[in-house]
């Protein structure tokens, strides 16, 4: 059954050109114009990923995001948004807020589709220790559910936020360098920067630091990259 797509975007020339590439490499395409529509119909239509654009009619596509990522069984939906050349301060903001991956318009249609792909791979960072679940800082992640917990609590991530931290936590003490992290979670893509991975950091601890856990645990290695503090933990 062919993976559908979410795209919201008030252009319709964009619409009709996405659509059109998506649905020639396999995809399923549904398209909104606005952002209160997409999200009123997005728990029915059980979409594979989101292409969103931040500049949107009424509800903005920050505002879009931000309920998509309220909503727990949507917290690990891939979603790539659509910015401005020069909205530089949109784009982080948007990775602040969960998005997985950002473009530029206007679009190039096979890195997009390149992109997607690798977002809809979903790759995961088991190449080193990987035990079905463990426990460190009051944390409980159990990576057959993709799931991570804080006394008993969920703690709602992204999926790549929860492949950050249950990478960290699986080797405590070992240092990850940015690029590395990229290359494990992002498969190390020219299109990504390493800014990507400090935007996910610094979400990642202000979620954990919300849940009463100290968000340096996942310490940071000046000039190099990061690594969670080792403690007492079980598995």
């Amino acid at each position: 059954m062919p993976k559908r797509i979410v795209l919201v975007d008030d252009d319709l020339n964009i619409i009709r050109l996405v659509r059109a590439a998506l649905e020639k490499n396999g995809y399923q395409v549904t398209p909104f114009l606005d952002g209160e529509t997409a999200l009123a119909s997005l728990d029915g239509l059980k979409p594979s990923a989101m292409i969103l654009d931040l500049v949107l009619p009424g509800l903005e596509g920050l505002d879009v995001l931000r309920q998509v990522r309220a909503r727990p069984h949507l917290a690990h939906l891939p979603v790539i948004i659509l910015t401005s050349r020069d909205s530089e301060v949109e784009t982080v903001l948007g990775l602040e807020m969960g998005a997985d991956d950002y473009m530029a318009k206007p679009i190039r249609y096979h890195e997009l589709l390149a992109r997607l792909k690798k977002l809809l791979a979903r790759p995961s960072a088991q190449s080193f220790r990987t035990p079905e679940s463990i426990r460190i800082h009051d944390l409980e992640i159990d990576r057959s559910a993709c799931q991570a917990k804080v006394n008993g609590q969920n703690l709602v991530l992204t999926y790549l936020e929860f492949q950050l931290l249950a990478l960290l936590a699986e080797n405590p003490g070992q240092v990850f360098s940015r690029d590395q992290l990229l290359n494990l979670l992002w498969h190390e893509d020219q299109h990504y920067e390493t800014r990507t991975v400090d935007v996910h950091v610094r979400r990642l601890r202000k979620k954990m630091a919300d849940h009463g856990i100290d968000p340096l645990v996942i310490e940071t290695v000046r000039q190099v990259g990061y690594r969670m503090s080792e403690a007492s933990q079980t598995t």
